[in-house]
């Protein structure tokens, strides 16, 4: 009877509450809370459904926030966060088999974060606010990805799921920004202004190169900014791409062939330049160590299309850029100058993360490695690159001495990463507080090249050819788990039903 009596209450309480909200806050706030019960109660069930939630927010909702707050309000991203740090801390407390994973490279991403506290306590009295404290918070939250995705991942198959997740996100952002912009700036505005209330900014919605209403309309899909929009396709596009370029594929054909048709072409209309140059070093990557007989072809199948005027708006954007000639790029060499004044001035911890100390100069400026310099001073610098370069040649290196699955993925995953690292020289959002969705896909990445530069483990990990056998795309069910021994003595949760994804 007891049962019974606890459901009706609840029941009940739950409806007064639903009820309470439909009339105070509006039916779409009721469903938006009818969904977080299921929600919470599928992250509890698995690790992986909060990260599964994380890489959907990343992708399709990143500036939302919860209809609900004061002064600050919650966003989704920082929730998603919470709770998938809040399950790996319970799944290492109550799992006794589970172990941290202890290296020099969690160690130096740990190292950034201590240095960027220090330098944001450094900076206080330059402008902080409460937004500002809730932006820096939520930075950390992105960086902290990294040690969640480390001790999630511990298996090739891990691994691929990853891959696969973040394939599909970024084909999904792109599907919808295609289907936006192919309706037109007046379909895009009514469906971003709809989402105003609920954290996505009120102005310049419908974005135009140079912000000139007379010029092509950038794709932004549901990321607001069409630079950081194109980071996102950038490394779907280096992901599905490079997959369709190794010997031994981790993502199925029709996906990586599907995802890449409708990644390019969103990703040439954001017009973000740093994007499609960072999308050329990751394919250039692959094909040199892979395919290395199709760059001569590539090279003159491009010759050939400019010669003959294809795609003559997209070339002469990046020729503008390239010759320093339109205002985007004198604005950004501005910036460059201005950065350098900072950090001449505070040249070992920066000047934290408000602003400027003098009114004649400007924080802000479109390089990670700059930001990092101006933010956090040649300390942060430092602690960066001994984080992500030998990281990256060390996967290269492995990458170039084997081949086999893991070694093609690994070559995937560093390539895409690699991206990341070259755009970072003429844009900032993967170091950015006010873009802590960027910073947590870019931390992710970092944490599945790390994993894959483990051989070792992997090596542990026996996966025969039947171990996924009579599985559908259909048959994707996250909550059930199923344990695969790494053999390192720990049980790594791996989602049961997504095993038609992984052949």
């Amino acid at each position: 009877m007891l049962l019974p009596a606890l459901a009706i209450v609840a029941a009940l309480g739950g409806g007064l509450v639903l009820g309470n909200v439909v009339l105070r806050q509006g039916p779409l706030e009721a469903l938006v809370l009818c969904g977080v019960v299921p929600a919470a109660w599928l992250a509890l069930r698995s690790w992986w459904w909060s990260v599964v939630g994380v890489l959907a927010i990343v992708a399709l909702l990143p500036f939302a926030t919860l209809p609900v707050g004061g002064a600050v309000t919650p966003a989704l991203l920082e929730v998603a966060q919470l709770v998938a740090l809040g399950v790996g801390v319970l799944v290492l407390l109550f799992d006794r088999r589970q172990r941290l994973v202890l290296s020099w490279t969690p160690a130096l991403v740990l190292a950034l974060m201590g240095v960027c506290v220090a330098a944001f306590a450094l900076g206080l009295g330059r402008g902080y606010t409460t937004q500002t404290l809730h932006d820096f918070f939520k930075f950390l939250l992105s960086i902290s990805m990294f040690f969640v995705v480390v001790q999630l991942a511990r298996t090739l198959v891990d691994a691929r799921l990853l891959t696969i997740l973040l394939c599909g996100g970024a084909t999904a952002a792109a599907g919808l920004a295609l289907a936006m912009y192919a309706a037109g700036p007046g379909f895009t505005l009514r469906v971003l202004s709809k989402l105003i209330p609920y954290g996505y900014p009120g102005g310049r919605i419908v974005r135009h190169i140079e912000d000139d209403p007379a010029r092509a309309m950038r794709a932004v899909g549901t990321s607001v900014d069409p630079n950081s929009f194109g980071g996102l396709l950038m490394v779907g596009v280096v992901l599905a791409g490079s997959q369709l370029l190794v010997r031994q594929r981790s993502v199925p054909l029709w996906l990586a062939a599907g995802s890449f048709t409708l990644l390019a072409p969103a990703l040439l209309l954001t017009y973000s330049r740093g994007a499609w140059l960072g999308a050329l070093c990751g394919l250039g990557l692959v094909c040199l160590l892979r395919r290395p007989w199709l760059l001569a072809p590539a090279a003159a199948g491009g010759v050939v299309l400019i010669a003959v005027g294809v795609g003559a708006s997209f070339v002469q954007r990046l020729w503008l850029g390239f010759t320093l000639q339109d205002p985007a790029t004198k604005l950004r060499m501005d910036e460059y100058r201005n950065a350098w004044a900072i950090i001449q001035e505070h040249l070992w911890f920066g000047v934290g993360f408000g602003d400027a100390p003098s009114i004649e100069l400007q924080a802000g400026v479109s390089s990670i490695y700059l930001t990092i310099a101006e933010r956090a001073g040649a300390l942060g610098v430092l602690v960066f690159v001994l984080a992500v370069v030998p990281l990256t040649l060390r996967a290269l290196w492995a990458t170039r001495r084997e081949v086999d699955e893991a070694s093609d993925l690994r070559l995937s995953l560093v390539a895409a990463f690699a991206a990341c690292l070259a755009v970072g020289v003429v844009d900032h959002y993967f170091f950015n507080p006010q873009f802590a969705h960027m910073a947590a896909l870019f931390w992710m990445l970092a944490a599945l090249v790390f994993v894959l530069d483990r051989p070792l483990l992997l090596r542990r990990a026996s996966f025969g050819p039947d171990a996924h056998r009579g599985a559908t795309p259909s048959r994707i069910v996250l909550a059930v788990n199923r344990r695969v021994p790494d053999g390192a003595g720990a049980d790594v949760h791996t989602p049961r039903g997504m095993e038609g994804l992984l052949q």
